[in-house]
């Protein structure tokens, strides 16, 4: 039953790939002009139509990833590549949705060390995006805080926010398989599972994630180490 509903959930995803792909697309041709110019409230309304296919999409995509794994046909392509860069890169393109929703964004990566790993850059990407993303999702005002720095062959890096936090209950629970926290109370588009790939993506790059919190209301840091290479 558990091989069936993985594979159920695998094929219901890869079907709302091809409506997603042209509802993003034709709201896009509409946002960009391809139909002339749209009434303001229009476009205002085409705006969030738009930000829910996405939202969606990370959702099927999730699921997909889940499906992957459960099935163990979740391939990594390891090649060594500059980390930092990566980061610098994604918390560049997400820092634009952060100060839209009013929110101060930084990023800092100590340019004393090299950030040189061996791992799939792809998937590594998702780490982040899903990371930085939560916090933005789950954050009303405030500060978001990326860092990456490096100490004893070890890569970390953090994703600082002041928003719901996590209480010392949810921690243990907050990594796994569809758990939500505090945080599902300010946003109910999430999948459950993003928190969930980014530990199986974290363990399959010999690497580890964690989360620490005052509590909620008083804000998170989610780590993420791996290792260095030469």
């Amino acid at each position: 039953l558990d091989k069936m509903k993985t594979e159920f959930v695998s094929l219901a995803s890869h079907q709302l790939r091809s409506p997603l792909t042209a509802i993003k697309g034709y709201t896009s041709m509409l946002l960009e002009g391809d139909y002339g110019n749209l009434d303001p409230k229009v476009k205002e309304t085409v705006e969030k139509v738009l930000e829910s296919s996405n939202n969606l999409t990370l959702v099927v995509e999730d699921l997909l990833n889940v499906s992957k794994i459960e099935q163990g046909g979740m391939k990594y392509e390891m090649v060594k590549f500059d980390f930092g860069e990566l980061v610098s890169k994604t918390a560049e393109e997400l820092s634009v949705t952060a100060e839209k929703k009013g929110l101060k964004f930084s990023y800092n990566i100590d340019s004393r060390h090299n950030y040189y790993i061996k791992g799939d850059k792809e998937k590594l990407r998702q780490i982040i995006i899903n990371l930085i993303d939560n916090s933005i999702k789950y954050t009303k005002e405030g500060d978001i805080i990326v860092n990456l720095d490096s100490q004893n062959g070890k890569i970390f890096l953090s994703i600082k926010d002041t928003g719901a936090g996590v209480s010392k209950e949810e921690k243990d629970n907050l990594f796994k398989k569809f758990s939500r926290g505090q945080g599902s109370k300010l946003n109910a588009s999430g999948s459950g599972l993003g928190l969930y790939l980014v530990k199986e993506i974290a363990e399959a790059h010999k690497g580890r994630v964690w989360v620490e919190s005052e509590g909620v209301g008083k804000g998170s840091t989610f780590f993420v180490e791996l290792a260095e290479v030469a």
